[in-house]
């Protein structure tokens, strides 16, 4: 795809969204489509922890990254998920709660040797 046929896919979207009376939720799925386009690991999801410092949610044991957490619910490739838990600036969100984040809980690993350390118990 050139940059000229994403450029148009970006004005295309931006336009649209000025007529309509989308959501801040459909608004940052439009926006991740488009910035997925050019990156693939900016909306994606794993089975286990894949960076460790940047923002990730966790729910039903996956982490997924690049979407937007807001009022305990989490937007990610067109689905919306709540129960789960948002981790950001070394504080998890879960609901409308905010707590300091603890590494070993709740799939909160600070890094590869510490998650492979935690999963053989």
């Amino acid at each position: 795809m050139t940059k000229f046929t994403k450029l148009g896919l970006v004005v295309a979207l931006s336009s649209s969204f000025l007529f309509t009376g989308c959501t801040p939720e459909e608004q940052a799925l439009a926006t991740g489509a488009v910035v997925g386009l050019g990156t693939a690991a900016i909306v994606s999801s794993y089975n286990h922890p894949r960076y460790y410092n940047q923002p990730y949610y966790y729910h039903g044991g996956r982490y997924y990254y690049g979407g937007h957490y807001s009022n305990g619910y989490y937007v990610h490739n067109g689905h919306r998920y709540n129960g789960g838990h948002y981790y950001n600036n070394g504080y998890r969100h879960h609901g409308n709660q905010r707590y300091r984040a603890q590494y070993g809980q709740h799939g909160h690993y600070r890094n590869a040797n510490h998650y492979n350390q935690h999963r053989r118990r």
